[in-house]
């Protein structure tokens, strides 16, 4: 395993690494498609690799003149974006690696203090304390609706058309709910409501099986596919 400078070449397995190493966190809906880039930020980017796959990252961005990426102090501090193990590689110690060598590449800016923000990881948080941080504010992070906005609905599906209406004496035709803390958007006109970060299209297909000889023919094709 080396520890090396963040290359373009690496991003799809440097995804990889990040979306897996999130999966059983308490961060497991922070998902990216791209690495970001710190294109007007000072900015630290390594990753551990083994037989040519990402199994560790850290990004750690660096105040500078022109951008301030802390937000605890007024001095000049360093942020850590991210720093995160691939599952199938934690507890060997990467990421205390991956931190020394920041660490050790963040001297020559002569940052102040770091900063960081995570969640109620267990692991996590014993790792930072140990490196000698200390809790300085906390706050939530939640997804869902304000109290008193939910209401019963129903739905209905008709020529092609899937509708939702209140409920007892609610009548009203929605364009959009919220389902497990996400809106699902019946419309165009429902989806310029909403003040969205992304959305993605859903589809609906059909296809008539006539008996079981379909279904079986159409199991093993998929056993094909899949391999």
């Amino acid at each position: 395993m080396e520890i090396i400078s963040y290359l373009e070449k690496y991003e799809e397995s440097w995804l990889r690494c990040r979306v897996l190493s999130f999966l059983h966190s308490a961060m497991y809906e922070d998902v990216v498609t791209k690495k970001p880039q710190f294109e007007n930020q000072t900015a630290i980017e390594l990753i551990a690799i083994e037989n040519d796959e990402v199994i560790g990252i850290l990004d750690i961005l660096i105040d500078d003149e022109s951008n301030k990426a802390t937000f605890l102090r007024k001095e000049k501090g360093a942020f850590i974006e991210l720093i995160a193990v691939h599952p199938d590689h934690q507890n060997k110690g990467i990421a205390q690696k991956l931190y020394d060598e920041g660490l050790a590449r963040l001297h020559k800016y002569k940052p102040q203090f770091i900063e960081l923000f995570t969640r109620n990881d267990e692991a996590a948080n014993k790792f930072y304390k140990k490196q000698g941080f200390d809790i300085e504010c906390e706050y939530y992070v939640a997804f869902g609706i304000q109290k008193g906005l939910r209401k019963p609905i129903k739905s209905d599906f008709s020529e092609g058309l899937l509708s939702v209406t209140g409920v007892g004496e609610d009548k009203t035709n929605y364009d959009y709910v919220i389902v497990d803390g996400k809106y699902e958007v019946y419309n165009k006109a429902g989806l310029e409501l909403i003040d969205y970060d992304r959305y993605y299209p859903v589809y609906g297909y059909v296809k008539e099986l006539k008996g079981s000889n379909d279904l079986v023919e159409n199991v093993g094709q998929a056993v094909i596919t899949s391999k």
